[in-house]
């Protein structure tokens, strides 16, 4: 696999999308891929292979596009790969002039939200899909929301492809690495850790769990703490609302952390209570660390978590389902089995492996695909979703 991949994404700092981005460039390196990164905005990051820098300043700023142009033309690409709608317009503008058969457009659509918040969002964004040879979705829920009303895209376009991990560090994550966290947290051997990890933003409705511990502190007599992992520009109005609530005294604000695995280590309970999901990666980072999840039937969850199996869900802004939720988690045993076989799931299911194989299928369908016979058509890979049940498509 020699060819030449060119990255386009908003960002490659830490986050769902941007760890996703940098596991496929490690992979396409080792497969003897050509590759290179370019990004609008945020901290660098080392990928391993060509980064540049297209130093956004607004939306609307040309300056990117004229570099975005001139890489292009000096990387000859045979694919272009965009993550995340402002990369997507960008790479889509820079193609401008460029035959779609002679450089083709991949797109990945790693959440279910608006193109942009703005005059002509729609229009704009089925006029970046149209340019795509193919789309992925990282979820059976993006895939439905992009091919909705939203943005109408092709569904025959569309292929939904799960986000994997490596989830052996997880798995062998010592104890000891949570027990220390713990201790730097303030926490007392013994006590029901429950564990949030994101950026503090209004998708998480994080103001939704904080209600719920409150009511869990209050009705279930149990030693319990809410350690928050992250940060983000809610920050400060949710330290205030947890005062409000009267449990300011019992939430760790713990901030960003580079280092997941002793971070699940430290949780007893991984708890989420996002309005909506694209995929979740945190909920697999849970799930391989043997931590039951409470969380949301919002967006990709369900499709992560399974309801009464590895975990508990509950209506997206519910805090009273959550805290009964929570109530439920008090049992030691239930949360061994959920754990249990929340691990189970996350290693035979959401895999780099089977990421990264359905991922090299697509592009040989793209830049390899079998003379349009027939015979040949029957042969072409299927590219489709990859089902919990089966394992296979």
């Amino acid at each position: 696999m020699n060819w030449r991949i060119l990255h386009v994404s908003t960002a490659v700092s830490r986050g769902g999308a941007q760890n996703h981005l940098f596991d496929l460039v490690q992979h396409q390196r080792s497969v003897g891929m050509n590759v290179a990164v370019a990004y609008l905005r945020g901290p660098h990051r080392d990928m391993g292979v060509r980064t540049h820098d297209l130093a956004l300043r607004f939306y609307g700023d040309l300056r990117p596009l004229v570099r975005l142009r001139r890489l292009t033309a000096e990387f000859q690409p045979d694919l272009v790969h965009a993550h995340m709608p402002p990369g997507e317009l960008y790479s889509r503008l820079a193609l401008v002039g460029t035959s779609a058969r002679r450089l083709p457009l991949l797109i990945t659509k790693h959440n279910d939200e608006r193109f942009y918040v703005g005059l002509g969002e729609r229009p704009m964004g089925r006029w970046v899909g149209r340019r795509a040879a193919r789309i992925i979705a990282i979820s059976q829920a993006v895939n439905r929301y992009m091919t909705g009303p939203a943005l109408g895209l092709d569904p025959l376009k569309m292929h939904t492809i799960y986000y994997g991990i490596d989830a052996r560090p997880f798995v062998e994550a010592p104890d000891a690495s949570g027990a220390s966290l713990r201790r730097q947290w303030g926490i007392a051997d013994g006590a029901l850790v429950v564990g949030f990890a994101g950026r503090l933003v209004p998708q998480k409705s994080i103001d939704t769990l904080l209600q719920a511990f409150s009511r869990f502190r209050r009705h279930a007599g149990v030693d319990a703490w809410l350690a928050i992992v992250g940060a983000g520009p809610l920050e400060a109005e949710l330290r205030r609302r947890a005062r409000d609530l009267g449990v300011g005294e019992r939430v760790v604000w713990a901030g960003f952390h580079e280092d997941m695995r002793g971070v699940m280590r430290a949780f007893d309970v991984f708890a989420i209570s996002s309005v909506y999901e694209g995929f979740g990666l945190v909920l697999i980072e849970a799930m391989a660390s043997g931590r039951p999840v409470v969380a949301t039937r919002a967006g990709a969850i369900p499709e992560v978590v399974a309801d009464g199996d590895t975990g508990l869900l509950v209506p997206p802004g519910d805090p009273q389902a959550f805290a009964a939720a929570l109530a439920k988690m008090t049992d030691a045993e239930l949360r061994r089995s959920l754990g249990q076989a929340g691990q189970r799931r996350a290693l035979a299911d959401f895999t780099l492996d089977k990421m990264f194989a359905r991922t090299d299928a697509l592009y040989t369908d793209i830049l390899a695909p079998p003379p349009a016979d027939s015979s040949s058509q029957a042969s072409r890979p299927r590219i489709g979703v990859l089902t919990h049940e089966s394992g296979r498509s």
